[in-house]
This record gives C-alpha cells, structure tokens and sequence, in this order.
C-alpha cells in the first residue's frame, strides 16, 4: 500500500488524536489504537467551513458517523498548534483522490441543515412575541403584520451573518479558497 498524505490532527482539548492516512484507494483512520480503513468509493461527501481561524473538513463515509479533520492540535486546555500548511496539503491531496475514485458530493459553508433551523426557529419565535404582545395589548401594529415583519427581519440577519459562510457546492478541482488557510 503507498501513502500518499498522512495528517493527524486532535480537534479538542479533551478528544484523542486523529490520524488520517491517504493511500492510492482509501483513507485510513487511525485512533486510540483502532483503524478503519474507507474506500474512496464509500466516501459521500466532504464539507468544508471555517470559523474564525479554525478550518475543518467534515468526511462523510457511507453507513458510517462522519470523520472531522481541523487545522488545529490541541495540547492543552488552553494551548493548541495551527498546523494549517499540513491541513492545506492534506485537503488538497484528498481531492485529488475523490475527484476520480468517488462521486461524493463536495461542499462549503456552514450546514444547510442547521441554518434551516434556525430560520424556522427564529420564525416561530417572531410569531410567539407579535401574539404575545398582541394578547397584552401592547402591539403597535396589527399582530400578523408585526409577525412577518419579525419574521423577515430575523431571517435576514441570519442570512447577513453567514454570508461569507453560506452552504455551495463545488467540484474537488476548484476547491474554493476562502476554506483553505492562508499560507
């Protein structure tokens, strides 16, 4: 078996370190003295986000729980090494090898999923305050217009709050740069 890219990474204070290996057809996780070893044909997707200064990709492999490999080694409670030229060379070999042994869908951002979320909640919420002021009688407005207005408005912080982050798709031969750390 030839190794292609090896990356180990230890995503918090308290998890066990990580080491993700890249050989010619598969990945290879090792940690804590187990190893699983992943087709690049299991492998569905990877997402790739970023918040503040840490980077991850988040590796999803088929009937398996998600494998997730940040820029960052943490030594300490407080103390962590940035080891974002690793990471960039480890994300970039990874593509290299999905784009012609896997069709795993590849995206950037924050997670669809949880943005919805939070839409919906933030909605619900805007609804419960306008009837909420409407049965105290405090509503400056009739209570169904200030529930939509409420509704939009927080839609649309959660929309300006993720824009650099918003969820797209990619293909693994443009991997966009903005999830890659600087170098």
């Amino acid at each position: 078996m030839k190794i292609s890219e090896e990356y180990t990474s230890k995503n918090g204070f308290l998890e066990k370190p990580q080491t993700v290996i890249l050989s010619d057809y598969s990945l290879i996780v090792q940690s804590d003295g187990y190893e699983k070893v992943i087709p690049y044909a299991n492998i569905l997707s990877v997402r790739l986000s970023k918040h503040k200064s840490i980077y991850s990709a988040t590796i999803q492999p088929d009937g398996q729980p998600p494998i997730r490999v940040t820029n960052q080694f943490y030594l300490s409670k407080t103390e962590r090494e940035d080891r974002s030229y690793q990471y960039a060379t480890f994300i970039r070999v990874l593509h290299f090898h999905l784009r012609e042994k896997s069709v795993a869908m590849f995206t950037c951002g924050n997670n669809l999923s949880n943005l919805l979320v939070g839409a919906c909640i933030s909605v619900v919420l805007a609804f419960v305050i306008s009837f909420c002021l409407d049965w105290l009688n405090v509503s400056p407005i009739n209570s169904n217009v200030l529930a939509v207005m409420l509704s939009l408005l927080s839609v649309g912080c959660i929309v300006t709050a993720n824009w650099k982050n918003f969820p797209n798709v990619y293909r693994p031969e443009n991997i966009p740069l903005q999830f890659l750390p600087g170098i």
